[in-house]
């Protein structure tokens, strides 16, 4: 039962905020060790759970010592107010720490990185995350290194996350981006080569294949009745 209490009141808060923050996008390099990822959500604890505990204040919990709380985590209600409270507050603060502090701490640290001569970071921590994980359509060909004609062309619907073991696409509409990158000629604004796995992946020019699909459809595609367009407004 004591594990149990200190559970909810000294790992969830902290493992909640890191948790969220995660979710929304904050991922690290590599996973964290057992010890940093103790460490990281210790240091969440603090906000969390003090900012908890002062909104318990609010209604009728008094908390000022280690003992008033030690005291109060027998009271059964007390731990389901605390941990549904927690749940929220963790949530909030990460929305906050993603939006506006992670932004703010990027810019101090690339501030600092150019005035010791250094290369500034990218907003993304990995460039799988900065070139595929962005909110936008993405047309793409599939090639072994060193090959310059792609073995396979779609449009991007589903990505790895930066931690799954193996990376892989999902790609729609291949016949038809297919035969527009062909027929068209569409440019490559850029290529993702992943060296470990041998694969370029070719990234199309976006406006440069609207244009080409538009100038297909106008033509009369005989795919048009069942091909949903997927030029970006």
């Amino acid at each position: 039962m004591e594990n149990l209490v200190s559970t909810i009141m000294f790992v969830l808060p902290g493992f909640m905020m890191y948790f969220w923050v995660q979710t929304m996008g904050i991922n690290p390099v590599v996973k964290h060790s057992t010890i940093e990822f103790g460490a990281l959500s210790a240091l969440a604890w603090f906000p969390v759970a003090f900012t908890s505990l002062e909104i318990m204040k609010l209604c009728h919990w008094s908390i000022r010592t280690l003992d008033d709380l030690k005291s109060a985590a027998i009271n059964v209600s007390f731990l389901m107010e605390f941990l549904v409270i927690s749940v929220i507050v963790s949530f909030i603060l990460s929305i906050i720490y993603a939006k506006w502090l992670y932004t703010a701490q990027s810019w101090a640290v690339n501030k600092i990185r150019i005035s010791i001569n250094k290369a500034k970071l990218s907003n993304s921590p990995s460039v799988w995350e900065e070139v595929f994980l962005n909110h936008e359509t993405q047309v793409v060909g599939i090639a072994k290194l060193g090959s310059k004609i792609p073995d396979i062309i779609g449009c991007i619907e589903k990505v790895s996350r930066p931690f799954e073991q193996k990376r892989g696409f999902k790609l729609i509409y291949v016949e038809h981006c297919t035969k527009i990158v062909q027929q068209y000629n569409v440019p490559i604004s850029s290529v993702f080569t992943d060296i470990d796995s041998g694969v370029n992946v070719f990234i199309y020019d976006l406006d440069a294949y609207n244009e080409s699909d538009a100038n297909y459809r106008e033509e009369g595609c005989p795919d048009m009745d069942i091909l949903d367009k997927i030029i970006i407004s």
